[in-house]
């Protein structure tokens, strides 16, 4: 059986009472500028503007008010709720972001395009503080999934609907987005917060989670996107058995998973000294495709130019289509100059911070790995689902490039995570 027990929470009233309410409503607002406010409005087709990973990054009239406003009120629901009571960074994991966040503003001194690093740091700022603001005003991890959830739904049911009108692109069903890897993108989303209502909502939402998986699951299909296909296979499983592990061994997730990524790497290591096999033999064999779609073509010119100024970079989103004076405009061949980014993440943050930053953001991650495994030992099934999206977007930003890109979902998506597990965390509940 299972008994939630906890220390008493003091009660809100008045102003602050309301202020949770809405509060609990910024994390789908913010998730919803990308997803479905913005592909709708400004979101072009590659073949007739900029793809949306670059227009992501930019300032609209739209965003200029959408994101001001939401951090306006974000800001004043943790005041009204919050204030006194801690600090918005005491979590550990909550802290390393905000070390990546003032890392890339302090990027500008020495970006080669200043005023852009500047204008796209002040939006990932504005971002990420709204969306730890938010979720830790709202005081109410289930209350925040579940807007996320209704979100999504909605989502799925636009996109069928633009299927039905607009027909296949040029390599797949891209839905409202720009390209099929948005739809591909947004229902493995979907699926995953389904997965979880599917197993933990009211009898209602259950159905409407187990509708919504199989919409997605259709939609995943026909936009061919390889990369969330497998990705939403490998996941859910993975981190199930990442905790039950973690929990029979004693040991804490993110330990169990430094051990096993320490354990593939020397195994791939071993293979490679002995020439058993080599990048493009796993490659193939992992995903039919030796170059990974023209990817390694791609980091092969990033790593070359990340050697250049390996300790801080070229400064926050300065790299990728950040002006003529660009270092991918002025050296990079071929179709490599048109890339938006280095499709990894990884790479990304090499090349815009260096090493330093790209520490923090694997320092980070394993901190965030730590939260969840901590809401994991109070609320199984919500813990599950914060390791789960963790493990997501740290996984796809191997093949795509997702940390602290503008109003990014899975970006966003990590961050609104480590927010609540810190959130479950403070709660202090735990199952029996």
């Amino acid at each position: 059986m299972t008994v939630a027990v906890g220390f008493p929470r003091r009660p809100l009233h008045g102003t602050a009472l309301w202020a949770s309410h809405v509060a609990r409503w910024i994390p789908a607002l913010m998730l919803a500028y990308g997803m479905l406010i913005w592909p709708l409005i400004y979101g072009r087709s590659v073949d007739g503007g900029p793809p949306v990973q670059i227009l992501q990054n930019e300032s609209s009239a739209l965003s200029q008010i959408y994101f001001p406003f939401l951090l306006v009120v974000s800001a004043f629901t943790w005041i009204a709720t919050r204030y006194g009571r801690g600090s918005p960074i005491a979590s550990g994991a909550i802290f390393v972001i905000a070390l990546v966040i003032a890392l890339s503003n302090l990027s500008v001194l020495w970006s080669i395009a200043p005023e852009i690093a500047l204008r796209r740091a002040i939006l990932q700022t504005a971002i990420v503080a709204t969306l730890i603001l938010s979720v830790q005003a709202a005081d109410d991890p289930d209350g925040v999934v579940a807007r996320i959830f209704w979100l999504l739904v909605a989502i799925m049911a636009v996109n069928l609907a633009a299927v039905a009108m607009k027909g296949p692109g040029p390599l797949g069903y891209e839905g409202v987005y720009p390209q099929k890897n948005g739809l591909g993108a947004a229902a493995s989303l979907a699926i995953i917060v389904a997965l979880y209502q599917l197993f933990s909502g009211r009898p209602i939402t259950r159905l409407v989670a187990c509708g919504t998986i199989i919409l997605a699951m259709f939609l995943l299909v026909l936009s061919k996107s390889k990369t969330s296909f497998g990705l939403v296979l490998l996941v859910p499983c993975l981190a199930l058995g990442i905790a039950v592990a973690a929990r029979a061994m004693q040991v804490s997730a993110a330990t169990f998973i430094a051990t096993m990524l320490a354990i593939a790497f020397a195994v791939y290591q071993l293979g490679v000294a002995s020439y058993v096999w080599d990048f493009s033999t796993v490659a193939e064999a992992l995903f039919g495709d030796p170059t990974l779609t023209t990817r390694t073509d791609i980091w092969d010119f990033a790593m070359r130019m990340a050697e250049r100024r390996p300790l801080l970079g070229y400064g926050f989103e300065s790299f990728w289509q950040a002006g003529p004076e660009s270092p991918a405009a002025r050296e990079a061949p071929g179709f490599i100059a048109r890339m938006p980014h280095a499709h990894n993440g990884y790479i990304d943050i090499l090349l815009q911070l260096g090493i330093v930053g790209l520490g923090l953001v694997i320092v980070m991650q394993f901190a965030a790995f730590g939260a969840a495994d901590a809401a994991l030992r109070r609320r199984f099934g919500l813990g599950w689902l914060c390791l789960c999206l963790m493990l997501l977007a740290g996984l796809r930003n191997f093949m795509e490039s997702s940390w602290f890109r503008g109003f990014d979902m899975f970006s966003m998506i990590f961050v609104i995570m480590v927010a609540l597990a810190a959130s479950i965390r403070e709660r202090r509940s735990w199952n029996t």
